[in-house]
């Protein structure tokens, strides 16, 4: 008996079903300029929407895809109110950025950040989004700080209105 007791422990230990759910500590969102490839060229694979910061050097490239200055019709145009442009310190070495950015004017929402033996799932909505005019070149992020973690991060998208 004991024996089919580890030996089934042992079978939902190497499946990784065995998973808990990582803490938000902070979220930001606002608007972002999307990156783009040089005219001409497609790129080998389809970027991914979700971006893991881990260094200071891939934080200062998140940092530098933000406007300085809204979009608006106004000019000049008033200054951002992003509260990441004010680059608040994020200690690498205890924390993970994760930030997920789309081409719509709907901000992208994480539903949940699981952690499982082998990798990190993260569980993201994007709101439906009804036809309207948006910049060229310009989406919407959101980005959360989670806990370190050195496990590959496969984002999962959910649909809208499912939870």
């Amino acid at each position: 008996m004991i024996r089919l007791y580890s030996l089934l422990l042992l079978t939902v230990l190497s499946m990784g079903l065995i998973a808990e759910e990582l803490v938000i500590q902070k979220t930001w969102s606002g608007i972002i300029r999307l990156q783009q490839t040089p005219f001409g060229r497609k790129p080998q694979t389809k970027p991914s929407t979700l971006t893991v910061v881990g260094d200071v050097k891939s934080y200062t490239r998140f940092l530098s895809r933000i406007p300085s200055k809204q979009i608006s019709r106004t000019r000049p145009a008033p200054p951002n109110k992003d509260p990441l442009l004010k680059k608040p310190a994020i200690d690498f070495t205890k924390n993970t950025l994760l930030t997920i950015d789309r081409s719509a004017m709907a901000r992208p929402v994480f539903r949940q950040i699981i952690e499982h033996q082998k990798e990190v799932v993260v569980l993201v909505e994007f709101p439906l989004e009804f036809p309207a005019a948006r910049p060229i070149n310009i989406g919407t992020y959101t980005a959360v700080l989670i806990s370190k973690t050195k496990k590959p991060v496969r984002l999962q998208l959910i649909k809208p209105g499912i939870k």
